[in-house]
């Protein structure tokens, strides 16, 4: 039998074009002999998150508010930066980490011995990893990939669906406007729906619609200040939010978990709450170096919002498909220099092609120096997961 690492080798790339049925079928053998059927939903009450901004940190925050209330989880999230068992974070009374290798290793043994899982992609077989890892948990929080109702995610119906901000993002795969994009990840609501803060009234008009069609309970978003149950806790989320320097987005996904935690009859203990357990997510690598795996728009403009008038070096590269004049533009305010930095991945945009967009925007550019980093001046790492995993393999090993 290969190794898991063997075999994520071999299915190669995450955004590999797939078969929506693919994931369905393979999931009709597996689930009986695991017993999924019987474990999710009832046993294991499942928390689905889909969205294009904040769905990691918004599932952690969740998974800790479970934590506080006695409640064993396993949160799924995409993708890595360092090590593919950042994607399984496992809470329990015994255990409060990334999953183990021996861990993540048994459950692969247990799943690559039903053959019809062989065929699975890369991202359809860490899902259904995902699975086999929480059967013995009382909540799987599964963080959706790309897609939504075409998603392997779907496999399962979710007891609360939360929708964190939609925007435009892969296009190449979910649609050129925002109402496509919405369509294709709103469908794939179950349970009780939760939308979160969005940009675009339309996002909000689909969901209610959606929501009508299915007969769902949904809740659109409102200020915690006119929360009828929630806003006795306004005081102590923003305490809590201070202590801890949360820029808005974070704060915004602070709340959604209580919305959800809201759902379940449970709340936040803020005060005994620790940080945020989720790398890059407007991480503060040092006093003056600020690292985001954002990569599109919405992410760039509450960077800005977030930094305010602070002049920064923007340590930057992006995937290709991404739209990187609209990025750059958001940010241009707050952009004293562009440092490009190398990154090995194939998806990673021609450097004569980043080198004309910032020639277009008059923006001053040149490579990235891990050793010119200068302590009197400030830095923002930004452009995508791997531009994150790039920066911090060279800056932890100065």
């Amino acid at each position: 039998m290969p190794t898991l690492d063997e075999v994520l080798r071999h299915k190669g790339a995450e955004y590999a074009p797939f078969d929506v049925t693919r994931v369905h079928r393979i999931y009709k053998d597996i689930a009986p002999i695991f017993g999924f059927n019987d474990i999710y939903g009832a046993r294991c009450k499942v928390i689905r998150i889909i969205g294009t901004n904040g769905k990691g940190s918004s599932g952690r925050f969740i998974t800790m508010g479970l934590a506080q209330n006695g409640k064993s989880a396993l949160h799924f999230s995409s993708p890595h930066l360092f090590r593919f068992n950042e994607r399984f974070f496992v809470s329990s009374a015994h255990f409060k980490g990334d999953v183990s290798d021996e861990m993540l290793e048994n459950a692969h043994k247990a799943l690559w011995r039903i053959e019809s899982s062989h065929e699975a992609s890369y991202f359809e077989y860490a899902t259904f990893l995902a699975l086999v890892l929480a059967m013995e948990s009382e909540y799987l929080v599964l963080e959706s990939g790309v897609g939504g109702e075409f998603d392997s995610t779907s496999v399962l119906n979710a007891q609360a669906s939360l929708f964190t901000l939609i925007g435009l993002d892969h296009q190449e795969m979910l649609g050129n406007s925002i109402e496509q994009i919405a369509l294709t990840k709103l469908k794939a609501m179950s349970g009780h729906v939760i939308v979160g803060r969005q940009n675009e009234r339309a996002v909000e008009k689909l969901a209610l619609e959606i929501i009508e069609s299915k007969s769902l309970c949904g809740e659109l978003w409102q200020d915690i200040s006119t929360h009828p149950r929630l806003k006795s806790e306004q005081n102590a989320m923003e305490g809590y939010a201070k202590k801890y320097n949360l820029p808005a987005f974070l704060r915004e996904n602070l709340y959604n978990a209580m919305r959800v935690l809201d759902v379940f009859g449970m709340k936040f203990d803020f005060a005994h709450l620790e940080a945020l357990s989720l790398r890059g997510r407007c991480e503060r690598v040092a006093a003056n170096i600020v690292l985001d795996v954002g990569h599109n728009v919405d992410g760039a403009v509450v960077l800005r919002e977030y930094l305010g008038a602070k002049r920064v070096n923007l340590v930057y590269n992006s995937y290709a498909e991404k739209d990187i004049e609209a990025i750059l533009s958001q940010l241009l305010p707050i952009i004293k220099k562009v440092l490009i930095i190398s990154v090995e991945n194939f998806r990673i945009c021609p450097r004569d092609r980043l080198i004309r967009a910032l020639k277009a925007l008059k923006v001053a550019y040149e490579d990235f120096n891990i050793h010119k980093i200068k302590p009197d001046e400030d830095y923002l790492v930004f452009g995508s997961f791997s531009v994150a995993q790039e920066f911090l393999r060279q800056y932890e090993d100065l």
